[in-house]
């Protein structure tokens, strides 16, 4: 995934920091996408080729016939090794008219990429050209989905029995505002494929995004169902499943249908009993860490909660003003996808919690029954997938009120 600073900017360029946002496709993720795609030969296009690695991947792993990148930044085409057969167009892909000029009529068997992702400010000329590709997708005003954006306008130079692929982030499989595509691709397509990358898929010196592998072939025929999986921190596949297309227009998330049967069958151990019906009240935090820190007050922060075991002792002040944690408590991550299955019941002390933690509370007679569910590894599991968010994963009191609690 390519972060982008600005509308030109979607792309590494020669300022080192504005190069903190682009984080370009490794060299095993590189290979995975084309082992998954499993064709060879034919002509290929990727817009916003980056640095060639995908462009290396392909020639080490496809054999193809040949190869044309789009690139913005004459620095990154710089990188790209030269090959026959291989091409590189110093080109903006938002830039309607001198794209068209560029590629020309030219169809390609396959489209593979790595495109920026998150909502842009694009020209009046892109948000029509993006509109005419997927009508029904609601734009608010110059505001735009980039990452969709480069999707739309590789699928659209595609042969009718072509093949693409792409890396995206989770907006895309996922969030509400593609299901026009999804469905227009699910119509489309004779087979999708969406495998979700593992946490740490571009680096642990990233941020994490939530990404995902796309794969469409078209031309074998009417789409039967949708293949969703997940790949492991080797890129291997962990996990597969079908599902229909009807239900892959709401979501191709893998997370969601696994989200789906564990909350069903905790409903029914738990007779449909939720944290809300046990009267438990959940707060979250009124500071930030940094807010603590600049008032020179101790407090407890997600950094704080326990790598092993549960109970903690507290060695903060009471102080008027902020929410207190206190005997009895249980302290949940609010946000954090590094830290969300973790937990803590205060044995002894009290202090202030930040506003990334929430404060569980229980009225006494439900107290046994709810740290016993809230220290298991099952409630960690329901945490995790519940949360939700394209980056720094979260939950929500109304999510973790409607919590099911067994037993």
């Amino acid at each position: 995934m390519k972060a982008i600073n600005s509308v030109k900017r979607y792309r590494a360029v020669t300022d080192s920091r504005a190069r903190l946002g682009q984080v370009m496709t490794p060299s095993l993720l590189a290979d995975a996408v084309v082992r998954l795609l499993g064709v060879r030969g034919g002509s290929w296009l990727e817009l916003g080729s980056g640095s060639g690695r995908l462009a290396e991947a392909v020639r080490n792993g496809a054999d193809p016939q040949s190869y044309v990148g789009v690139e913005l930044e004459p620095a990154m085409i710089g990188c790209c090794h030269s090959w026959p057969g291989f091409r590189y167009l110093q080109q903006d892909v938002l830039a309607i008219g001198s794209l068209a000029k560029a590629l020309e009529r030219q169809a390609f068997d396959r489209v593979i990429g790595n495109p920026p992702y998150g909502m842009q400010g694009i020209s009046v000329e892109a948000k029509a050209r993006l509109q005419s590709l997927c009508p029904e997708l609601d734009l608010q005003g110059s505001w735009a989905p980039v990452d969709l954006y480069f999707v739309l306008e590789s699928l659209s130079r595609l042969k009718s029995d072509g093949v693409a692929a792409f890396i995206v982030g989770a907006d895309i499989p996922c969030g509400l505002q593609s299901m026009p595509f999804r469905r227009m691709l699910l119509e489309a397509a004779s087979e999708v494929e969406c495998y979700e990358l593992p946490q740490f898929a571009f680096g642990r010196a990233y941020a994490e995004v939530q990404a995902y592998v796309l794969i469409a072939r078209y031309g074998r025929g009417a789409l039967r169902h949708v293949t969703l999986g997940r790949m492991d921190e080797e890129f291997s596949l962990s996990a597969l499943r079908k599902v229909d297309p009807a239900r892959a227009t709401e979501s191709m998330g893998l997370r969601r249908y696994e989200f789906q049967e564990m909350d069903e069958a905790l409903r029914r151990t738990s007779d449909g009993i939720t944290l809300k019906d046990l009267g438990v009240s959940i707060v979250r935090g009124g500071r930030t860490r940094s807010q603590f820190a600049q008032l020179g007050i101790q407090h407890f922060h997600t950094s704080d909660f326990p790598k092993s075991g549960t109970e903690i002792t507290l060695e903060g002040v009471s102080g008027a003003g902020f929410q207190q944690a206190t005997v009895g408590d249980i302290l949940l991550p609010r946000v954090g996808t590094r830290c969300l299955e973790r937990k803590a019941v205060v044995v002894e002390g009290q202090s202030p919690f930040s506003e990334a933690v929430f404060r569980l509370r229980a009225p006494a007679k439900h107290q046994e029954r709810l740290v016993r569910w809230m220290t298991s590894g099952e409630c960690a599991s329901w945490r995790s997938a519940a949360a939700r968010g394209s980056c720094a994963k979260h939950l929500t009191v109304s999510t973790l009120l409607g919590m099911p609690v067994p037993a």
